[in-house]
Parts: structure tokens; sequence; C-alpha cells
């Protein structure tokens, strides 16, 4: 690492312009990247659900698994007023005409009684758009919304574009939105402690100075990624907060190192070059192990998590390059300016005596280590416990800002339609040889549709029933799709593929499609034995918004089963090579581990149980999003070894000079505890300014991440640490002699 430095620093100018040209170029394309940004998720591909939408864009045209539940109202106008039927024709014939979609279902042109809203004065539109997947589904939102308004021109009616698709759409404007609040509220913190901890304005600004520049140049990296991929909002939010998290941590590290070489009378170059060699391999192994935790979202079957590990891996790559070749020529030039207004040595002698401190902390610790170990591992078992009771919750569009366009289309369909229309379950039944609509089909598929809608979770059973029903007795001549009567041929491309061996039962549900109610029933659904159906030959699969979502939560929690084995794995073999050992490595994970439990207890507390929930505003939801649980695990892990690998790194230093276990453990706490308590204390208030946004999903990561951080740097790397290096002596450092040969 000091020949890297050493060369940074013989071209010091080319980094700068090298630095300086990246960072002008990558500004134009990072504040471009909104215009790229395609949706957030998508279907879990070849999940049952993913079969049904296939189907549905094969059979009945692309665009028939995303529809857009579209709600006309008047305040005084009712349906069955001309004006009304007028406003309902400008309205279909805008969206059909300036929003590009294929196809739209009213009662106007279906004769379904149930478009019309029980108050008398709104009526409901099915929209169908051109959409190939979910996200071109999700990025025609604002254009059929901008379609829908520009057909209303009487001031006596209203619309609202709502459903599923519209509700991701505008969760993910808002989550942009609480990012960028989060930051304006999260830097200046972090400005003001860094003013704290160096005493020194220069100082404190070149590690914001850094993170910004990583989050501006990964950001472009990102637009340029976005030629090739669907590049989504989750990645744009996890380069800026994991971006500004270890950006900060970087730079303070190695910027703390150069003061305490310039405080002992090296040059300003110097300095640079011993701190970067002393540091440098530890920050790649720290950046290493975050980085391990993203790759490892490969192993999970969802395409929108694969472009938010690039973008996490690139913002990672990108904080090392800027720490260990631009901040290096920056201090050079600095040199003891980054001390200003402090006298020199003046540092030193505060950073002597608060080490001190430290250091007898860590001594009297290691005197009584089982007096402390207890305690300790008793509150992580208090935070612990309560992860066997993990639920799943899934977001919702109650859980949009009362202003959204969806949040308030959904209000209106929960008042005078239904909430299923948000997202409604779709059963795609399909004949094997013979058409759907021979007589005995028809009778099995009635039967069916009988007892689907008896139950008490639906409010109306639609599609292919509905055709059958509307035939009336004469459904019973009706063998073919050539013998429908003109009237009930558009119902019947709804509802009928071409060949009359594909049929749809929708059932519109009387709750949303989140709730416990509608979940419940999809996996009844889904292990159904069709009895009514049996001897027909009709098979029966289940999709739609509900199955959509079950299959996302299956995916994510299933796949921490793949990614937590992986990650441990890696990260074992990275602290192998770092510290040759082989205990400092297992302890390191395994603390790691209980951390990251702990984190998800401390979340069941709050946001499942409700414990504290009433101190920082928050209904709490019942469980935990499955996103965010995958995440977390991913994320923390690595960052929180960026504590241990900074501490370690210094305790084995000093073990190498003086072969003393707990002298070792006292001088490396010494030097290191209260900047990790500082990195962590910015980190925390970086992340805690996510917990206090508006969406429920934001505010359990934010405070996760926080939580984490919070008990790492506290109670496990300045009490658990110090005791068990006590606890295990010399054992911590041995490792067999061809292990160490071969590292």
């Amino acid at each position: 690492m000091n020949k890297l430095a050493e060369f940074v620093l013989r071209h010091r100018r080319m980094v700068l312009v090298f630095w300086a040209l990246a960072v002008c170029i990558s500004g134009y394309f990072s504040l471009h990247l909104q215009d790229v940004l395609r949706g957030s998720s998508d279907i879990i591909r070849d999940s049952p659900s993913d079969k049904v939408t296939q189907i549905l864009n094969a059979k009945f045209g692309s665009g028939s698994a995303y529809p857009f539940p579209a709600v006309l109202e008047s305040r005084d106008v009712p349906v069955g007023d001309p004006r009304f039927a007028e406003a309902a024709r400008s309205f279909e014939v805008a969206l059909i005409k300036d929003a590009g979609v294929r196809h739209v279902r009213s009662f106007w042109n279906s004769g379904v009684p149930e478009l019309l809203g029980r108050n008398g004065t709104s009526a409901l539109f099915l929209v169908t758009p051109y959409a190939e997947d979910f996200a071109e589904a999700e990025n025609l939102t604002d254009r059929i919304r901008r379609s829908a308004r520009s057909a209303i021109t009487d001031p006596d009616f209203s619309e609202k574009v709502t459903g599923t698709v519209a509700m991701l759409h505008d969760l993910n404007r808002n989550s942009a939105s609480d990012l960028l609040n989060a930051e304006s509220i999260g830097i200046p913190v972090m400005l003001a402690i860094l003013l704290i901890v160096f005493g020194a304005p220069l100082a404190a600004c070149l590690p914001i100075l850094l993170a910004v520049i990583s989050v501006t140049v990964s950001m472009a990296g990102l637009y340029g990624l976005s030629y090739w991929v669907p590049v989504n909002v989750f990645a744009q939010n996890a380069v800026s907060m994991i971006g500004l998290g270890v950006g900060v941590d970087y730079a303070l590290f190695l910027l703390s190192r150069f003061r305490q070489e310039l405080n002992r009378g090296a040059p300003a170059a110097t300095a640079a070059i011993n701190a970067s060699g002393g540091l440098g391999r530890a920050l790649i192994f720290s950046g290493l192990t975050v980085a391990i935790g993203f790759l490892s979202l490969f192993l999970v079957n969802a395409r929108f998590l694969h472009v938010l590990a690039l973008g996490g891996v690139m913002v990672i790559v990108v904080a090392l390059a800027a720490t260990l070749t631009l901040l290096p020529v920056l201090l050079s030039y600095f040199g003891g300016q980054v001390n200003w207004p402090r006298r020199p040595g003046s540092q030193a002698r505060a950073g002597k005596h608060f080490g001190q401190w430290w250091g007898n902390w860590a001594r009297s610790i290691m005197r009584r280590p089982w007096f402390h170990v207890i305690p300790a591992f008793i509150v992580l078992a208090i935070f612990i416990v309560p992860v066997s009771g993990l639920k799943v919750w899934n977001v919702g569009a109650r859980d949009l800002d009362a202003q959204m366009e969806a949040r308030q289309g959904f209000e209106l369909l929960e008042r005078n339609f239904a909430a299923g229309w948000m997202g409604p379950v779709v059963l795609v039944v399909q004949s094997g040889n013979s058409d759907l609509l021979h007589l005995e089909n028809q009778e099995a598929v009635l039967a069916l549709a009988a007892k689907l809608g008896a139950d008490r979770r639906v409010q109306s059973v639609k599609g292919y029933p509905g055709l059958l029903d509307a035939a009336g007795a004469l459904r019973r001549n009706i063998h073919t799709q050539v013998d429908l009567p003109e009237p009930l041929r558009p119902l019947a491309k709804d509802a009928l593929s071409a060949d009359g061996k594909t049929g749809l039962i929708i059932l519109v549900t009387k709750q949303p499609p989140e709730s416990e109610d509608v979940k419940g029933l999809v996996a009844e659904l889904r292990k159904d034995a069709w009895k009514e159906l049996s001897g027909t030959g009709i098979s029966v699969q289940v999709g739609g918004a509900t199955a959509m979502v079950a299959d996302f939560d299956e995916e994510m929690l299933g796949s921490l089963l793949r990614v937590i084995p992986v990650v441990l794995a890696l990260t074992f073999v990275a602290l192998l090579i770092l510290f040759r050992s082989l205990l400092i490595p297992l302890k390191a994970i395994a603390l790691n581990l209980l951390s990251v439990l702990a984190a998800y207890g401390f979340l069941v507390y709050v946001f499942q149980d409700g414990i504290g929930a009433g101190l920082i505003g928050l209904d709490p939801p019942g469980g935990l999003n499955s996103f965010v649980v995958l995440m977390l695990f991913t994320i923390l892990f690595g960052l929180s070894m960026d504590y241990e690998v900074f501490l370690l790194t210094h305790i084995g230093e000093e073990y190498r000079m003086n072969a003393d276990n707990a002298a070792s453990v006292a001088a490396g706490l010494q030097r290191t505890a209260g900047l990790i308590t500082s990195a962590a204390f910015i980190m925390v208030c970086l992340f805690a300014s996510f917990g206090f946004t508006r969406l429920t999903a934001t505010r359990q990561f934010g405070l996760g991440l926080a939580f984490a951080v919070f008990l790492d740097a506290t109670l496990i790397r300045i009490l658990l640490v110090p005791a068990l290096m006590e606890l295990f002596g010399p054992a911590n450092w041995w490792a067999p002699a061809w292990l160490k040969k071969m590292l």
C-alpha cells in the first residue's frame, strides 16, 4: 500500500485532474439518472405468479396482468345522467388516444353493474396498458394520469388512477423524496459531529467531500448501466445511503491516521504515505466485506436486486479509490492546515488523554471478563428472542402519504366499490383439448365460481363466469366463441382466449391485496384440489397482485438460506487472509451475526409489537417487510465488520510488536475506540434520519441500520471484543503453520 501512496503522490497533479474530470462528467450524468430509472421491483421469474403473467400476456395481450383501476367521480351528477355518460366517453377516448393503452373497460362498454359506485356518482374504469413487464407498466403511470386529467374539462368531475402498479409508482416517488429529506438532515448532522470530533473545519469537510464524490461518480455509473439493464430506484437509494456512510467512514479513518503522523512530526507527504500504508490494507478488506454482502444478492432470483448489488459494489469501489488516491493527494497539499485553528500538538495531547481513558476501560474489562460477557449476552438475547416470532408485512396503499393519488384512489375504491380492485386475484383455467365453452366445462366452471363467490373474503367473481352469467339461458346453445351474441363479445375478449381453451376467473376481494385475509385466500387456493373440475381436464393456476407478493416474500426470505452461508464463508476467508488467525474471523462472524439478529429483534419490538412506537409517531404495521429483512442482513454484516477490521488491525499491529495479548488489546482499543465511537455516531445519525421519514418500510430500514451500528460500536466492539480477547488469550492469534505459509 505504501507503493500505491508513493505513486499517487508522485503523480498528484494527474490524480487531481483525473478526479476533477470524473466529478464534472459524473455530475452531469448523475443529475439525469432520474430520467432513466425504470420502476422499482419486478415479479419473481419462473414463480407461479410469473407463469400466470406469461399466460395472460400470451393469451390476452401484453399488459393484461397489470391493469390500472381508474375512478371517475362527480360531486352531484348521477351516473345515469347524460353528462356523466359524456364525461365517461371523453375519459375513455383520451386514455386510448393519448396514453396509448390497449383498451379501457367501463360500465358503458361492458354493461357490468359492479363498475358503478355505491354512491351513485362514481364509475370504475379498468385500464390495460401496453406493457411487457411490471417495470414498463409502472413507468406508464404518469402518462396515463396525464391523459386522464386532460380528459376532465367539467369542474364537477374528478378522476384518480390507482391500483397496485400505480401504488408502487407512488411509493417509489415518495421513497426518493424521503431519501432527499433524510439526506438534507443527515449531512449537516454528520458535518456537525465531524467538527466536534476534529475541531477543525477542513478536517470535518474532507470526509463529506469524499462521500459526495463517491455517490456522484457511482450515480453516473448507474446511468451508464441503464443502457444494458433496467436501473431501479432501489439501486439509486442504496448508492446514496451506503455511499455517504462508507465514504465518510473510510475518509475519517485515514484522515485520523494522517493527523497522528503529523503530530509525530512527519512531513505532510510522508504522513499521507504512512497513513495510506498503515490503513490501506484494512480499508480494502473492510470494503471487501461490504461488497460480499451486496454480491450475495445475485443468489436471489430477483433482477432488480442484481442491479442494486452492482450499484452497491460500485459505490464501495469508488469510495475506496477516492480514499486511497484522492485523499492522500489532498492531505499532502493541505498538510498541517487540517488541524487549523488548533495549535500543533494540542490535538495529540487531547487524543492521548482520551485514549488513555479507553485503555483503562479495556484493562478494567479484561480484569473481570466474565462479569461483562454474561450481561452483554443477556442484553443480546433480549433482542434476539423475538426474532423467532417475526411476521411478514407488506406495503399497501394505506402506507402512502395521504396526498398521493394511489392512496386517494384506493380510498374511493374502498368506499364505493371494493378494496380488492387494487389488485384482484386471478385464476387461469385451461382446458387441455376441449373448448371451455363446451357445456360440461361451463357447468364445472360455474360450480367453482359459486364456491368461490360464497367465500366471505370475496366481494364478487368476474371474468369467464361473468360471461356465462351474462349469457343466461342462451349459454346452453353456445359451444364456441362464434356462437356468442354480439353484445357479449367485448366481455369474451377479456375473459376467454381466442382459441377458447384459456379462461380467467377474477376474484375481487373485500380487502386490499396485501391484507392477511387475501393472503390467506391465495394460500388456500394454491393448495385446493379443485374437486369441482374433476374429470374435465381443466387445470387452475393462481396469480394476481397478492400471489406476486406471496412469491416475492417467499423468494426474499427463502434466499436467506443461500445468502447467509455464502456471506459467512466468504467473509471468513477474507478475514482469515487479513488476520492469519482462525479464531478471530470466527468470533468476528459470530458477533456480527448476533448484531444483525438483535437488529431484527429490535424492529420486531417496535414495528410488530408496537413497543415504543408512539415515541416516534409510528402506527406499527404488525410485521417486517421481507425486502427489508434481506437487505438488512446483506448490508449490515459488511458495515459492522468495518469497525471490527479497524479495531483488530490495530490490536494485531500491537501484538506483532510485543506478543502480549492483554497489552495489545488495551493499546488497540486506546488507539481506535474514540474514533470507532465517533464514526459509529455519524453512521447512526445518518441512518436514523431515514427512520423518521413518511414510509414505514424506509423507517424500518433506517432504524434497523442505526440500531445495529449503535449496538455494534458499543456493546460488541468496546465491551465484548476486549472481554473475549482476554478469555481466549494467545489462542486468538493461532493458526496452523501450513495455513500461515499459504497466507
